[in-house]
């Protein structure tokens, strides 16, 4: 699913775990003659468990345009008389979507264990906490590449 969140994250505990909820519109287009027009709107709650519930709630706000990659829950509900069905996403991965803006990544500095546990001698880093790479300035559209193929001075060969 690809929405705008539609509300601020909330932490719950439910049975002893932690579980990050909050709403997402995704939005429906139609072609209208030579047009798209937004036909229509549908609301999901999307759910993130355990560690993941916290680095939602530390990540996303209401407004961003995300991605979501998880499972659709249905359920149905009663309320006195009325009847309904709900929807949810028990999200595996939730990500800004970079299509409208840019969007950057900070990551958080180990803590004095995961450091500890990192220097013992046999283990193994994890290659996901490995810290970026450096990242050079983007290159603009037109801009000259001097580190792919031949020497810029060079003539292409031609094929």
């Amino acid at each position: 699913m690809v929405g705008s969140i539609g509300t601020d994250p909330i932490l719950k505990s439910v049975a002893g775990d932690q579980v990050a909820e909050f709403r997402i519109a995704c939005k429906s287009r139609r072609k209208d003659g030579d047009d798209w027009v937004d036909a229509h709107t549908n609301w999901f709650t999307v759910e993130a468990w355990g560690g993941f519930a916290r680095n939602v709630i530390t990540s996303v706000r209401k407004g961003d345009l995300v991605v979501v990659l998880g499972r659709l829950k249905v359920d149905q509900w009663e309320s006195g008389e009325r009847r309904g069905t709900s929807v949810k996403i028990r999200a595996d991965h939730i990500g800004h979507s970079m299509r409208v803006s840019p969007t950057s990544r900070d990551r958080r500095p180990r803590d004095d264990a995961e450091q500890r546990a990192a220097e013992q001698p046999g283990s193994s880093p994890d290659p996901m906490e490995a810290s970026p790479p450096e990242t050079p300035e983007p290159a603009f559209v037109g801009a000259r590449v001097e580190h792919w193929g031949a020497p810029i001075d060079e003539p292409e060969t031609p094929f």
